[in-house]
């Protein structure tokens, strides 16, 4: 996959589809989605624990300087979930021991970090975990501070593939990972290989809310379905899609969704037998405790991406040490505990994706290139008029 550019989708290649099986198990208590532009989401704020140098977790020989900042605090966001988990449980401590600060950090989906760059340009979050969605917005409203700028500091980021790097090196990803169908296997006599078998073989769907970025990609690819256009298009006949929801999708559809939790429930309960759509790490859980629950991996016509990134908002005063923590994200050695951790995979090229993770079906670096992300300015411009619609679909 190409880097991202505002005016140019990444490309798609030939792919080799295949499918990994995933489990149900214990419900989680997470709410929400890592979604890009969701506005009506709850976030909460949390408070950090300091590293203690006996954890076991925070010894590591990623490259950099291991710059001193004297006990100075960064102010950071983090994406819901799993995503932000494994950030308090490895990267943190890492940082606050590593870099001498401290980490003080609040949950926000990426349309909660955005409002706080954009409504305090002098004194915004010092890195923020947005989508790559949120990233393409963001740099193009001028934002973000290039990370390339800082590279005697983000020593990793030379081993990072450009396809990793978005818009003018303003933000950079630290995991791959899939948003895709999720079936109970109990209900369906052979999974899916396509978005439209999906669709149409389900019986009974928990749909995603279109206030979370898998709602406006679920509608694009359904546009594509309908009328055989490019996913990654901007030129795709909305209208259409919409048409093909309302007949294909609308008489299956349950619920929508409120949460992550929720939506885990209802699949594990047999109360659906889909979920259009999902994120894979919210289901890698369920997989590990081996329950009868399958994620379409790269499905016709395409396979959407998840590039979970972090960004350095231009109007922060400590730019120094929010590229530290930056560095630390890319290292091999987290990158390795998060992969094994979440079911992701790598961006850094010298890491490997965990063994359970390959079984999950976790992406490889090679894998991203099969992968296609929708055109972003072409949701961000034309979002609300699409959500008028979509609930006027789904809410009759």
């Amino acid at each position: 996959m190409k880097e991202l550019e505002t005016s140019e989708r990444s490309f798609r290649i030939d792919r080799r589809k295949f499918i990994a099986g995933v489990g149900t198990g214990v419900v989680g208590t997470v709410a929400g989605c890592t979604g890009g532009g969701g506005g009506d989401n709850t976030s909460t704020t949390s408070t950090p624990t300091k590293s203690n140098s006996g954890s076991g977790n925070t010894d590591t020989t990623t490259k950099s300087s291991n710059k001193d900042f004297g006990g100075q605090e960064l102010n950071v966001t983090l994406n819901v979930g799993a995503f932000g988990d494994v950030f308090k449980k490895y990267l943190i401590p890492q940082v606050e021991k590593k870099y001498n600060l401290k980490v003080n950090y609040e949950s926000a989906f990426t349309s909660k970090s955005l409002t706080k760059i954009q409504a305090n340009p002098n004194n915004p979050p010092d890195v923020a975990m947005i989508d790559a969605i949120g990233v393409e917005k963001a740099s193009r409203k001028g934002w973000l501070e290039p990370i390339s700028g800082y590279s005697d500091i983000v020593t990793n980021y030379g081993d990072i593939p450009k396809k990793f790097k978005h818009y003018g090196d303003t933000g950079v990803s630290w995991e791959v990972g899939e948003v895709f169908p999720v079936i109970n296997t109990n209900s369906w006599d052979s999974p899916p290989n396509s978005w439209d078998a999906a669709i149409k073989n389900a019986n009974s769907v928990s749909l995603v809310p279109f206030s979370w970025s898998g709602g406006p990609y679920l509608l694009l690819m359904a546009s594509a379905i309908a009328t055989g256009g490019d996913f990654g298009s901007s030129n795709l006949d909305v209208d259409a899609g919409f048409k093909y929801l309302e007949k294909n999708l609308k008489p299956k559809v349950n619920s929508t969704y409120g949460g992550v939790a929720s939506a885990k429930q209802q699949l594990a309960s047999g109360n659906v037998d889909t979920i259009l759509d999902f994120w894979a790490y919210m289901v890698f859980d369920m997989f590990k405790n081996d329950a009868p629950v399958q994620g379409v991996w790269r499905p016709d016509p395409a396979a959407i991406p998840v590039a979970e990134t972090l960004v350095v908002p231009k109007g922060g005063s400590k730019k120094e040490a929010a590229m530290a923590y930056v560095n630390e994200a890319l290292s091999v050695e987290f990158q390795e505990k998060m992969s094994a951790e979440i079911g992701a995979g790598v961006t850094n090229e010298n890491a490997k994706v965990a063994d359970i993770a390959k079984k999950f079906g976790a992406p490889t670096a090679a894998d991203f290139d099969q992968y296609t992300f929708p055109d972003f300015k072409f949701i961000w411009d034309n979002r609300d008029q699409w959500s008028e619609r979509w609930a006027k679909i789904f809410t009759q």
